[in-house]
């Protein structure tokens, strides 16, 4: 009767695993994703726009990368400016938003301070979407305020725009 009783469990408990195999199964979930976006955001052209006795020492230029752009100035006399129009745009397929400014306040402190920069254009958190193109103007002047005459007045500066990725995408 004990021999019975434990090959019914065996037995048992072999149908109960065919049983719990044939209706189980292992399901997956595959997927793949790719990142097709593209970034690039940089300088498309600097452009004399506006001045009153300044020449230019050499063209404006953009820089091969697209991603600075140069002008030398030169000033007759007090009161001389020169401006130029900066074009930024989003050759991209990513949407992208203004991070940083130039800031003028420490050139424009250093010597010669008759010297003067300003910059107008995006502001910090300014969207650029794919495509679209925004607009700076570098102005740069030898104030009219200035009574010495130097041989060689001269002052240099880098101004940069930061771009990052917008959290509002197409």
């Amino acid at each position: 009767m004990k021999n019975l009783v434990l090959i019914a469990a065996i037995t048992a408990a072999i149908v109960a695993s065919i049983a719990y195999a044939a209706f189980s199964r292992t399901l997956q979930i595959n997927g793949t994703s790719s990142i097709t976006g593209d970034w690039d955001v940089h300088i498309d052209s600097i452009t004399p726009t506006l001045g009153a006795g300044a020449t230019n020492n050499s063209v404006p230029s953009v820089g091969a990368d697209g991603l600075s752009a140069t002008f030398d100035t030169n000033f007759a006399y007090p009161g001389a400016s020169a401006s130029y129009d900066v074009a930024i745009t989003n050759h991209g397929s990513i949407n992208a938003e203004v991070s940083a400014i130039p800031s003028v306040t420490t050139i424009n402190g250093e010597e010669p301070i008759d010297v003067e920069y300003a910059v107008a254009g995006p502001a910090i958190g300014d969207q650029l979407s794919a495509g679209s193109t925004v607009h700076a103007t570098v102005t740069v002047n030898w104030k009219s305020t200035g009574t010495t005459n130097p041989a060689a007045l001269s002052k240099s500066t880098t101004l940069s725009y930061g771009y990052i990725q917008s959290a509002t995408q197409p």
